[in-house]
């Protein structure tokens, strides 16, 4: 295993699409040492509509040329090649996905990011919870979820040539469980345990074999150890064993700490972070993930380690870099 840097995340909801703010973080993480920022398009104003925004691409770029950062960058979480939002008249709108796809390749070219994240697309449910009235029925049933991954397979290997013309590495992200979609689960008469039908994507084997079936140098893995860990403890998978699974396609890693705990229905940091519940995205050594463990199952991977952690944190970055440094440092020896 060879970590090329330890990088951090920019908060799309901090940026807001203030470039000024953008310069200020990208200098308080290169006092803080970090060799690399993952952007959001979702938090620089970037793209809009599918389109780039040509002139707020070139506001970015004139700031991120002043700092000496390998940039990475990370779609927005709602893209969906899979599972697309249906339009007004009802019809899941893939073209309007695909424009946003190839729109964020554009802009990783723009600023040299060489890798861009995006959340597996095995996703099903609702994006909110139920609303009064609406059923089971509401959900896919099988033949419908095949064709949804089926439909990400294709698309993809449309878009991986778009991507290799770029120099870009698309790198499919684990994705994690919450608490609302066991609840809409129940609110449609259904228990539970069908969480993994419905969100395939927070399983590894169901990433690999989309990359797998894509089939293309430019797609792989995006790991995300704290997604993963959220998903191994409450599916009831192993967690290390899942890290093996994905090692030979892993492109790009993601870390910060949680405590492996779902949670109730609260939703923000705030409320969540006395309770450790769910995706906290604290520093490493806060929670109860074993960092080094799990990169020990990682050992032909060669490339950056992004820290995304919380701005409530901030203060704590120069702390979680010295302690993700010595965490790598333990598992390499």
């Amino acid at each position: 295993m060879h970590i090329t840097g330890i990088g951090i995340n920019g908060d799309a909801g901090r940026l807001d699409g203030d470039l000024a703010q953008l310069e200020e973080d990208l200098a308080f993480f290169q006092q803080c040492g970090f060799e690399g920022v993952e952007l959001s398009v979702h938090g620089l104003d970037v793209i809009i509509n599918g389109r780039l925004r040509q002139k707020q691409v070139d506001g970015v770029r004139a700031i991120t040329e002043r700092f000496d950062f390998v940039y990475t960058m990370h779609a927005p979480n709602r893209l969906n090649l899979a599972f697309p939002q249906a339009g007004s008249d009802g019809t899941p709108e893939l073209s309007h996905e695909q424009d946003v796809f190839v729109a964020c390749l554009d802009f990783c070219a723009a600023i040299g990011a060489r890798v861009m994240v995006y959340h597996s697309g095995l996703f099903a449910l609702p994006q909110r919870p139920f609303l009064p009235g609406e059923t089971k029925a509401s959900l896919p049933d099988g033949e419908a979820l095949e064709r949804g991954r089926e439909q990400e397979v294709s698309a993809l290997r449309q878009l991986m040539p778009l991507a290799a013309e770029r120099g870009v590495v698309v790198a499919m992200e684990n994705r994690d469980p919450h608490p609302w979609e066991v609840a809409a689960l129940a609110r449609a008469g259904l228990p539970a345990d069908q969480l993994l039908k419905y969100h395939a994507g927070m399983i590894i084997p169901n990433l690999v074999r989309q990359v797998e079936a894509v089939n293309h140098p430019n797609l792989g893995l995006t790991l995300d150890f704290a997604h993963l860990f959220l998903a191994a403890n409450h599916c009831g998978f192993d967690y290390l064993e899942a890290i093996r699974q994905a090692a030979p396609h892993v492109r790009h890693l993601h870390g910060n700490d949680n405590f492996g705990r779902l949670g109730g229905a609260y939703d923000r940091l705030i409320d969540r972070i006395s309770h450790g519940d769910g995706d906290l995205h604290l520093p490493p050594g806060w929670g109860v993930i074993p960092h080094a463990e799990a990169l020990t199952q990682l050992p032909a991977y060669e490339g950056l380690y992004i820290l995304e952690l919380r701005p409530r944190f901030r203060h704590h970055f120069p702390e979680a870099l010295e302690t993700m440094r010595h965490i790598i440092r333990e598992a390499t020896e």
